[in-house]
């Protein structure tokens, strides 16, 4: 008897061969992008440069030059046209706006009548119960965030698009839905518009936008390691001769990844580790009016994402 091959599971949740936007005097182009199942992935950049174009682009939800675009293993024009996909998919986006005279049992109820299921996690950690009996106009922002996570989330789709989950939810929530995403939702192919450090933590790869196409696609650790480093100082001094004669030293310095002057009298600097020995002894020498240093941070290599081309 011979068995009929099992069909290997596309490892990505979604790709294209090409994504092409022209809209006005702005070009968007990216090649060969994948995203990974199972994977959290932050998309992050400058304002402007094309990260919400991209994502709504693959999802169709924007006009678009496409080549072998896949969603989930299936053909994107086919899968948008199909109520079966669509199911398969969570989506978060800022523009979602629901009317006015609806009340949010009524989303709840569509919803639930939608997808067949609502994770109780979901609906705990963004406190749904308390939105209820309440109408949609009278909704907070940060209420109306949670409501359309939980939207996008209760029914645990194959793949997750996130736009700025965390933006208008006060503190308590955001650590919920960070832990959520992190613990609870991890086996969740997640693709998210990051602006924020808490996201960008959630997060285990990167797709970095930037001067019209993307920069960087890959792990998020190697792309902090590649920009950042791991040592960080910032230095003051009012000697304007002492300060450009320590810059210049830095700038010799094969641990020196990153270095830059914020103003006529400071120094700001990433690298490897080897720096650390260097500014223990800079410090030990020479009266600083301020400094600083140690590890970097995520929140370092999302600054400096964040500047394009001006800065990278």
């Amino acid at each position: 008897m011979h068995l009929a091959p099992t069909r290997t599971e596309e490892p990505y949740a979604a790709a294209a061969k090409l994504i092409r936007v022209s809209a006005g005097s702005f070009r968007f182009e990216v090649r060969d992008l994948q995203f990974r199942r199972g994977r959290h992935t932050a998309i992050i950049g400058p304002n402007g440069a094309g990260k919400t174009t991209l994502v709504e682009a693959l999802l169709g939800f924007r006009q678009a030059h496409l080549e072998d675009a896949q969603i989930l293993g299936v053909a994107a024009a086919r899968f948008l046209q199909s109520t079966r996909h669509r199911k398969r998919l969570g989506v978060q986006l800022q523009r979602v706006e629901y009317e006015d005279s609806s009340n949010v049992r009524e989303i709840l109820d569509l919803h639930l009548a939608l997808y067949g299921k609502q994770d109780p996690q979901v609906a705990q950690a963004l406190d749904i119960e308390a939105l209820r009996k309440l109408p949609y106009r009278a909704l907070s922002r940060g209420q109306k965030q949670r409501l359309d996570l939980f939207v996008a989330l209760a029914h645990h789709p194959e793949l997750v698009v996130l736009d700025e989950p965390f933006t208008g939810l006060d503190r308590a929530y955001i650590e919920r839905v960070a832990h959520l995403l992190r613990y609870d939702l991890a086996g969740l192919t997640i693709i998210m518009i990051c602006h924020s450090e808490e996201e960008l933590d959630a997060a285990s790869d990167v797709v970095w936008v930037c001067n019209g196409g993307v920069e960087y696609r890959g792990d998020k650790e190697a792309l902090k390691n590649r920009l950042v480093g791991t040592f960080h100082a910032r230095l003051q001094l009012d000697d304007s001769e002492q300060i450009n004669a320590i810059y210049r030293q830095l700038e010799r310095e094969s641990a020196t990844l990153r270095l830059s002057r914020p103003s006529s009298t400071e120094i700001s600097v990433y690298g490897t580790q080897a720096l650390d020995p260097l500014i223990r002894a800079l410090i030990g020498h020479i009266a600083f009016q301020h400094f600083e240093f140690g590890p970097t941070h995520y929140r370092d290599m999302l600054h400096i994402c964040a500047q394009g081309e001006q800065d990278v």
